[in-house]
């Protein structure tokens, strides 16, 4: 159970080194940004992650009593819950990117791609929570098998998908939009597999 979440923290780490080399090319204002921004975007992250910890135990436990209807339950609730914490972190990245970004930079070309940074990566937010609350209900469910092969592959598409959109006028902006189109793409992903899954699933009343 715990090996495939395993590789793919290992993985994670690789794509990220990769995308980091390329952010590098365009200078230290860049890199900058994807390090900070990464800790800005941890507000969203952080709260679908204690989500995703407590579905994990939660779902397990009615799983195994063959309590669908509970786990299905749960899992309308967190989706609902973080989901609308995403979509108040999307608005804020959105709306008000100038503020936020003049909390950590001051100058202006490093003001000017953190600007861009959370305006690209807000679109993200929402279905970035779903993703991470549905691989623990999943991980619950004890697919961290499908889960992992998800993650790998899509989040590995960014590495093509970088390379493909910083060859156009996009330039830097082509990693970020790389990020948040394969993070769209996970949440989305994830949300059909979960319910896919769980209408397969044997529930106490079949028994």
């Amino acid at each position: 159970i715990g090996g495939p979440t395993a590789i793919q923290g290992m993985v994670y780490c690789m794509i990220s080194m990769v995308l980091t080399r390329m952010v590098a090319a365009f200078g230290a204002e860049a890199i900058a940004t994807q390090r900070v921004g990464g800790q800005i975007e941890s507000v969203s992250w952080n709260t679908a992650d204690g989500f995703a910890a407590a579905l994990n135990a939660f779902v397990g436990q009615n799983y195994g009593a063959k309590k669908m209807d509970r786990v299905q339950k749960g899992y309308r609730i967190s989706f609902w819950t973080v989901a609308i914490w995403g979509a108040l972190i999307m608005l804020a990245f959105i709306i008000f990117p100038g503020p936020i970004a003049g909390v950590f930079f001051h100058e202006e070309k490093a003001m000017e791609i953190a600007i861009s940074y959370l305006i690209i990566i807000g679109f993200s937010e929402t279905f970035m929570t779903i993703e991470l609350m549905t691989i623990g209900a999943l991980s619950g469910l004890g697919m961290t098998k499908l889960c992992s092969i998800i993650s790998i592959v899509l989040t590995s598409a960014r590495i093509p998908l970088a390379m493909i959109l910083t060859q156009t006028s996009l330039g830097l902006n082509g990693v970020w939009w790389a990020l948040t189109i394969t993070s769209i793409t996970k949440g989305i992903v994830f949300y059909f597999t979960f319910h896919h899954t769980s209408r397969h699933l044997p529930d106490a009343n079949d028994n």
